[in-house]
């Protein structure tokens, strides 16, 4: 008998858990998309966050995320609430547009908080204010980055048909500025 009783409530235990377990809501399950990106294992991991957040790696984001980092720093900003960023620029469409999305990521700013502005202009110019501490900075990127940046756009018509080597042209010149020393990249004016 007692072997019996053991089995009953072994069995009781079970449907009990199983009850419990179905009876708990399931969070849903959260699916990021999967970027285009063929990842190096030398890629810091701030270029992985921006991959992920825009969807592929080109010149632009890794040049708003190193301009939004140092303009950050330059105005001694801890980011995201603390700064205010107007951003001058051709952003009309991608890939010159593309910089806003690394400007957001590294510097905290979005569109949605309202606090990165962006104006449509000939040439890039970030503006980057401490709204804690009053501190303000320009910055502006240096015409040999351009030339760089944009360098693949010129490429003739037979090599843009090639979406592959587009890709791979992109994700080089990207990963090329990511190591770019600062000065090589913009100059940064703090403001009076």
């Amino acid at each position: 008998m007692t072997r019996k009783f053991l089995c009953f409530s072994l069995c009781i235990l079970l449907v009990a858990a199983v009850i419990s377990v179905a009876a708990k809501p399931t969070a849903p399950v959260v699916r990021l998309p999967e970027p285009h990106y063929h990842q190096e294992e030398s890629d810091p991991d701030w270029m992985r966050m921006a991959v992920q957040f825009h969807g592929h790696l080109g010149p632009a984001i890794v040049v708003g995320f190193r301009v939004g980092a140092e303009g950050l720093d330059a105005v001694q900003a801890q980011g995201y609430f603390d700064v205010e960023i107007t951003a001058e620029g051709p952003f009309a469409a991608p890939p010159k547009s593309c910089l806003l999305d690394g400007l957001q990521l590294s510097t905290g700013a979005t569109l949605g908080k309202r606090n990165l502005h962006v104006i449509e202009s000939d040439e890039y110019l970030i503006r980057i204010n401490n709204k804690r501490n009053g501190k303000a900075a320009e910055i502006r990127l240096t015409p040999e980055l351009l030339k760089l940046m944009w360098s693949r756009l010129e490429a003739d018509d037979h090599e843009k048909d090639d979406a592959h080597a587009e890709t791979h042209r992109a994700e080089a010149i990207a990963r090329q500025i990511a190591e770019f020393p600062t000065d090589k990249i913009m100059t940064i004016t703090i403001l009076p």
